[in-house]
């Protein structure tokens, strides 16, 4: 191992003598301001405070059951994000909507638990756990080969391995000074999770006959979309949601209308996700809430991810009704018994 790395290394050794040494996401956004920033992370803005980082955390920690926290300032020409005990910077969900110009993303957990993140303009690029960093995702899983390749990933801390590399990518030093002086803080809404793929969607559905298992693997698409429509439909009927302005478009696009804007279906999730755990919750926001994710996975490219996920979310919503039975009329054959 060169001096220069070691170097590198011993700058970021401090961070394991810190207030968030145990576990903590630091995320480095570049070509927005604070505010921007706040905001592509799903800040609550009106709940905005002025925090040194002992005060920020010790509130991230009396709120970690209900909601995530951030704490913003500016470092040259980055904004450093943290998070005690967090993970918001290094979720893709997140990572796209900073990275406008680019971002960088370094994560570690009281389980061991790593994650670096390079992002550029709104594409995960590279990612990667910083014990096994052999194993990349991203768009270029290889970009970072160069400006990693001499550093001692086997034989280090994987934190300090992590901001050494940042440090590499960002120019910024690590230092103690980062996180002295006030912080923007504010509680985060967290945007909704990516709509997932699976190879065997009708694996995720539990509880239909075989001979209707066996129907759905034979529908066609178009058989297949009245049953999502017809199941997302109920769900937001079912919880009194379904005049919401974005639920009224989803339903008419999953109908042949006019395509939804996933964003605004997801911001309405996002929305009701933060009033049913924030603002007196009720049972009716909760079900509606239920109701939105159902509609929202609904919208999944793949009509039989899209059924199951509507499926799995729809069946949280109280008062639902047989949907077996509604699955099996939109394929055009007796109900299910």
């Amino acid at each position: 191992m060169g001096s220069h790395c070691v170097s590198e290394l011993e700058q970021a050794g401090w961070i394991r003598r810190s207030t968030i040494q145990e576990a903590a996401c630091l995320t480095f956004v570049r070509g927005a301001d604070v505010d921007q920033v706040a905001t592509d992370f799903g800040a609550v803005a009106g709940l905005g405070r002025v925090l040194d980082i002992d005060d920020f955390c010790e509130e991230a920690f009396a709120h970690q059951e209900k909601h995530p926290m951030i704490a913003l300032r500016r470092i040259d020409d980055w904004v450093l994000v943290v998070e005690d005990n967090g993970r918001q910077g290094q979720r893709p969900e997140v990572l796209r909507n900073v990275a406008r110009q680019a971002a960088v993303s370094v994560f570690w957990d009281a389980s061991t638990l790593t994650r670096f993140s390079h992002a550029v303009r709104g594409d995960v690029r590279t990612s990667f756990e910083a014990v096994l960093p052999e194993y990349r995702e991203g768009s270029r899983p290889d970009e970072l080969e160069a400006a990693r390749a001499d550093l001692p990933w086997s034989q280090a801390d994987p934190v300090a391995l992590m901001l050494a590399l940042s440090g590499r990518l960002t120019g910024l030093s690590p230092s103690p000074v980062w996180l002295a002086g006030d912080f923007q803080t504010f509680p985060v809404a967290p945007w909704p999770d990516d709509l997932v793929t699976v190879p065997d969607p009708l694996d995720r559905i539990p509880g239909f006959p075989p001979e209707l298992i066996a129907a759905l693997g034979t529908a066609t698409h178009p058989d297949l979309r009245r049953a999502v429509a017809a199941v997302a439909r109920h769900a937001v009927g079912v919880a009194d949601c379904a005049d919401a302005p974005v639920v009224r478009e989803a339903l008419s696009s999953l109908s042949g209308g006019p395509a939804i804007d996933r964003g605004v279906l997801c911001s309405v999730v996002r929305e009701w996700a933060w009033q049913s755990t924030w603002a007196r919750p009720n049972s009716k926001i909760r079900n509606q809430l239920r109701a939105a994710e159902a509609l929202r996975q609904a919208t999944h490219e793949d009509p039989l991810n899209a059924l199951a996920g509507t499926l799995a979310e729809a069946r949280q919503v109280r008062g639902v009704g047989d949907l077996v039975r509604i699955v099996a009329a939109e394929l055009g054959g007796p109900p299910a018994r």
